[in-house]
């Protein structure tokens, strides 16, 4: 017998007063009420309910039992309330995880936003580089510019991701300006990831790909700390458009190789644990991002 239908069983046959009355709010029968209260005095072994052809009443131990009783059943339908909403409304806590420069430049700006068209979620926001997987970290959702693969995760496209090629002007008058891509190879470029040793830069301009082997003087796995590397005039940078356009409008950063892009092109995904029963909060989260940005204009200026 499931205990907590048997501590309902037993309430609801002390407050109406007989097994008939708990048997047709609880839409059951009153052989089963009986069977539920009668497992809950074998199991505790006392007598809750001294039982008449007329009245019910409660016993010592049942006064006492039912005092516990009625704080576990308000905690079970508040609880019941409260998991109800999360899948029918925006409401209640919504942790994610994003990129840090992402977070700080293109989420930042919008969370208020947000937060005012749903005033009852509880947003809880970790930024972090790291490929940090939600189920095992407890996130709700876990924002990812990257090419999905992992098939224990539901994602969802939010929008293309363009990378493209930066330097400085400083830069460029001092060592020239690349004309190609296997030109790269003779300059300093800044690597983007947690190899040391350099990498290669895949590059499209939609008709053909240029594969060019690469190093510099930094490699780091933050965009902006790269960015800002590149305006100083330590090198040629790969990085996403939202992140060198702040560079850009001020002239310290220019593109270079302007038909060339990463390839291939990603995307951001939200991704989330594969269940029918993902919160209103993370779903209205993820609806709120696919109309804030597009494939065409994923900029911090829009």
């Amino acid at each position: 017998m499931d205990r907590l239908d048997a501590f309902r069983a037993f309430a609801l046959s002390w407050q109406h007063g007989s097994f008939a009355a708990a048997a047709r709010e609880m839409d059951v029968t009153r052989s089963q009420v009986s069977k539920l209260v009668a497992s809950l005095e074998a199991t505790y072994n006392v007598k809750l309910l001294n039982r008449t052809s007329r009245a019910l009443s409660l016993t010592s131990a049942g006064a006492e039992l039912h005092e516990y009783v009625r704080s576990i059943l308000a905690l079970s339908d508040e609880v019941s309330l409260a998991l109800t909403e999360r899948r029918t409304q925006a409401v209640g806590k919504l942790v994610v995880n994003a990129p840090m420069s992402f977070g700080t430049i293109m989420l930042a700006p919008r969370m208020s936003q947000f937060l005012k068209q749903h005033p009852r979620v509880e947003l809880r926001m970790d930024l972090n580089d790291r490929m940090l997987n939600p189920i095992e970290m407890g996130f709700d959702l876990s924002l990812r510019i990257a090419h999905v693969s992992d098939s224990n995760l539901a994602a969802r496209r939010i929008c293309a991701v363009k990378r493209s090629l930066y330097a400085s002007p400083a830069y460029l008058e001092q060592h020239g300006i690349p004309g190609e891509p296997a030109h790269l190879a003779q300059h300093r470029c800044l690597n983007y990831g947690h190899n040391l040793t350099g990498a290669e830069w895949l590059l499209s301009d939609g008709r053909s790909e240029k594969r060019v082997r690469v190093g510099g003087a930094l490699c780091s796995n933050n965009g902006e700390m790269l960015t800002q590397a590149a305006a100083d005039g330590l090198g040629i940078i790969l990085q996403p458009d939202f992140i060198t356009q702040q560079w850009v409008a001020r002239g310290e950063l220019v593109q270079i190789l302007g038909e060339w892009q990463e390839a291939p092109l990603i995307s951001l995904y939200a991704l989330y644990v594969p269940s029918s029963r993902l919160p209103m909060a993370a779903r209205a989260f993820i609806d709120f991002l696919v109309r804030e940005f597009n494939d065409e204009a994923l900029s911090p200026f829009a």
